[in-house]
């Protein structure tokens, strides 16, 4: 099954026709002009405020994808989750980071068998700059598979992977090359959009299943009005198939204190993202613009025919 979904992965485009096949749009049963939407909330596992908010947002709201942080400390709610609900569609979100002052992670792996990732006091690095600086390629692989891993031994099944803070996507395109090897190797779909998939270079490893955008708030859409940016987002969404990554918790002290001296995604976003995407406005917009919230399970069930 493993080789049958690397050949999936290596010919089979996302929300394109590639070689006279149909779009996966059209494969899913909707029109070829279809809007495809995964509404993804990231960092499942960081916070129990963070777990419930999301399991709330799958219950209640538009929000059916998430994705996992395997070293953060509430994993095993999450693992419980998973295996109460075993439709779940929840990938691994890929971890090299630890970003709060105060709520810090250290390694899956061994740590002094990946020392290049970790600072001082056997955290990891707060930013993407410090681990690219001082990392070594093969502990880095090394921590990845060890995530991997540990969460599919945990009872979670992922439906895709993708990467905290966007540290798998440098310069240096062996990260992406090592991205996009473990998603075809543990035949997992990797998030990837044409932005991205330029990092493999001329002659370096493509990941042909292509988001055409991976959307989401940033500072001056929260400084101004997430709700209004989300709108205007939805309403403005083109046919093919896109990821909109939120971030659900709600503003109590949990949070606040995971997010203390951190003005941005923290307490007060994740309740903004919570709010809006639980809304009747939400499930207003994506009916009357005719969007289709799919998940990545759906995708890679596709993918594995």
């Amino acid at each position: 099954m493993k080789q049958l979904f690397t050949i999936a992965l290596a010919f089979l485009c996302l929300g394109t026709t590639l070689y006279g096949q149909k779009s996966l749009a059209e494969q899913s049963g909707y029109p070829a002009d279809a809007k495809l939407l995964i509404i993804h909330a990231d960092d499942l596992g960081v916070l129990h405020t963070v777990n419930q908010a999301t399991f709330k947002a799958f219950a209640e709201g538009s929000v059916k994808s998430a994705s996992i942080m395997v070293p953060t400390p509430w994993l095993a709610e999450v693992a419980a989750y998973a295996k109460a609900h075993p439709d779940h569609d929840m990938g691994i979100h890929l971890t090299l980071t630890s970003e709060w002052e105060y709520l810090r992670w250290g390694p899956v792996a061994p740590a002094g068998q990946v020392s290049s990732l970790l600072d001082e006091n056997g955290y990891f690095y707060p930013d993407c700059a410090q681990l690219w600086e001082h990392a070594k390629i093969e502990e880095v692989e090394m921590e990845l598979r060890a995530q991997i891993k540990k969460a599919i031994a945990m009872g979670i099944q992922p439906t895709h992977l993708d990467s905290h803070m966007g540290c798998l996507f440098s310069s240096d395109p062996r990260y992406y090359e090592l991205y996009v090897k473990l998603a075809k190797e543990f035949g997992i779909p990797a998030m990837v959009n044409h932005q991205i998939e330029q990092l493999g270079g001329a002659d370096g490893t493509k990941m042909p299943v292509v988001i055409n955008d991976i959307l989401g708030a940033n500072i001056p859409d929260y400084e101004n009005s997430m709700a209004d940016y989300y709108a205007n987002a939805l309403r403005n969404l083109k046919p093919g198939l896109h990821v909109m990554i939120i971030h659900c918790g709600y503003d109590n002290m949990e949070t606040q204190g995971m997010s203390y001296n951190h003005p941005y995604w923290g307490a007060q976003w994740r309740q903004q993202d919570f709010d809006f995407f639980t809304s009747e406005a939400c499930a207003k917009i994506l009916q009357e613009e005719n969007i289709h919230v799919v998940t990545w399970k759906e995708l890679g069930s596709l993918l594995k025919k």
